[in-house]
Order: C-alpha cells, then structure tokens, then sequence
C-alpha cells in the first residue's frame, strides 16, 4: 500500500484522532491538577480583624480560611487589653487560603524595662532614661560634698536600683546633691527642682 493511501485510510484517521483526544485529555488532567495544587483561583479578601479580640475572631465565619496570629503586643491604656490593633496583610488583601496573618495586639499588662546605668550626672541619666523610653521627673537637691552628682534615683517615692523593672513611660525622680542644702534642716517639703541649665 502506498503512503498516501495509508494516509488517506480510515484506520490511521481514527487512530490520529484518538491520539489526539489523548494528548488534549493529558493536557488537561495535567492543568487541572496543577490548578488544584496551585489552589489557582481560591483567592480569599482579609477581613478586617482591628477592634476585635481573639474570641471574636475565632468566631468570624472566614477565621478558618486564614492562619492568624499574634505577632506582636504593644500597652495602651486607652484600649481594652487583647484587641487587635494592627495588622499584616492588611484587610481587603487578596491571599491565598491559610495565608498567615499577624496581628498586633494592646497587652493586657504594661510593658517594663530594666533601669539602666545612669552615669554620675543629670544629664547622662535624663540621656539613658529616654533611650529607654523613662521620663525624667524631677530633680531634687540633697545635701553632698560634691555638686551635682547624681546620687539616686526614684519611682513613685521608691528608691530604684540598676536593674530594677519600671513600667515603660514611667517618671524617674532623680536625687542631684548640692552643698548649698543644709543635712540639719532639709526636709521632704524642702525638697525643690532645679534648673535643667544648671546641669
């Protein structure tokens, strides 16, 4: 038989076809199973989660589309403790299902940082005081030798030590002494601020 009769036969033409129907049939099995594992097309929007707590969240109907998570807490006493205040990726992203999502939380309770080592003077103790985000109160003169040497230092009338935990943002008292302040006769409502440029 001649090629082009082979060509022409019926037999070859069922058997290209089928051949055919095959390679599309691969092609799209494949496709398909890709799609799947891509999850190609399940795009899901982040709700908005800020002004919610975590109870609320586990019962939000899209919660089990998502991993959430608590990244990170930060205190405010203006906001009840465990709402949500931030968060990443930010609502109305298009994510894939079970994306992670970090949330930024008030703390329930207030941050406390360690006191540093505040130096022998006003000025290096106001200096690590806001690095470590303290406030410097007040100054108060006591009686010593020496002026102006940074003596002690205080919290709500505690005395304070190297080390010792404060809450973030709390007021440090700071005890400066001076020769000019009498130990006989000073006394707590003696006790006045002084000038920062004197220091």
């Amino acid at each position: 038989m001649q090629l082009g009769e082979i060509l022409q036969s019926r037999k070859f033409l069922k058997n290209l076809l089928y051949m055919a129907l095959l390679t599309v049939g691969i092609l799209w099995g494949a496709m398909a199973i890709l799609k799947v594992y891509t999850r190609h097309g399940a795009n899901h929007v982040v709700p908005d989660f800020r002004g919610m707590t975590q109870e609320q969240i586990e019962e939000n109907s899209d919660f089990n589309k998502f991993r959430v998570v608590v990244f990170d807490s930060i205190y405010d006493n203006s906001r009840p403790g465990g709402v949500v205040v931030d968060q990443d990726p930010p609502a109305g992203t298009e994510v894939k299902r079970s994306r992670t999502i970090n949330l930024t939380v008030v703390s329930k309770q207030q941050e406390m940082v360690l006191l540093p080592d505040l130096g022998n003077t006003v000025r290096s103790a106001r200096s690590q005081l806001e690095a470590y985000g303290l406030m410097p109160g007040r100054v108060i003169e006591v009686y010593g030798e020496y002026e102006g040497l940074l003596i002690g230092v205080l919290y709500n009338g505690k005395r304070l030590s190297e080390g010792d935990k404060v809450p973030r943002g709390a007021r440090i008292d700071m005890e400066v002494s001076s020769s000019t302040v009498s130990s006989d006769s000073l006394t707590e409502d003696d006790m006045t601020g002084m000038p920062d440029e004197s220091f």
